[in-house]
């Protein structure tokens, strides 16, 4: 059975989503109460319209040409969330979840991640050039790199360790943490002389406390 309420069967142009909006522009129930779960995503989709079609009235898009349309719209509307400093993919997640709840679907399962793609240039005769970017737009990143085969000193080590342990959050913290546990070529550290990978948290001492 077609999920396509017969209001949009013959919509093909943004005509069409007016008349389809004017026809039901006074009788438009409240979703959460309709019983019939078609019915309801129905009249979501024709809540969409009072944005939709005033915008593509606006538009010096072709009217005709709907997906253009949307995508414009999608498009102004992360304008809209740039100039208010809105995280455009947290809303997008957020759209995943409420969507899947209305249809039933499990919204983790069909949840868009977004695209992260990183650059990564080798200078043999000097550093790496890293660059990030999420669905397409550059983002600052933080680079943690663990490389114990590169010839560190132990106190070095757990110098860069612990100001990278200092300045991660809390999840990348806890990531951190398992790699630099016995990391794969540590025993190429020199004057570790077998003391722990991660330091224990200190204890509070009660003679120091009462000092």
């Amino acid at each position: 059975m077609s999920s396509i309420d017969d209001t949009f069967t013959a919509a093909r142009t943004l005509a069409d989503l007016a008349a389809v909006r004017d026809a039901h522009a006074a009788n438009q129930p409240d979703p959460s109460a309709t019983l019939d779960p078609a019915a309801a995503r129905a009249v979501r989709a024709r809540a969409a319209l009072f944005a939709v079609v005033p915008y593509g009235q606006r538009t010096t898009a072709d009217a005709d040409d709907l997906e253009s349309l949307l995508a414009d719209l999608v498009a102004d509307l992360r304008h809209l969330t740039d100039q208010l400093g809105i995280d455009w993919h947290d809303i997008v997640r957020r759209a995943h979840g409420y969507h899947g709840d209305e249809t039933g679907r499990d919204a983790t399962a069909t949840a868009a991640a977004p695209q992260v793609e990183v650059i990564v240039v080798r200078d043999p005769d000097g550093p790496c050039e890293v660059e990030t970017f999420v669905d397409g737009e550059p983002v600052h990143f933080t680079e943690y790199v663990l490389d114990a085969g590169a010839g560190w000193q132990w106190e070095d080590w757990t110098e860069a360790r612990d100001e990278n342990l200092a300045t991660a959050s809390p999840t990348v913290r806890a990531a951190l943490l398992r790699h630099y546990d016995e990391p794969p070529g540590g025993e190429y550290i020199e004057d570790r002389d077998d003391a722990p990978w991660i330091e224990p948290a200190p204890s509070l001492d009660p003679a120091a406390a009462e000092r």
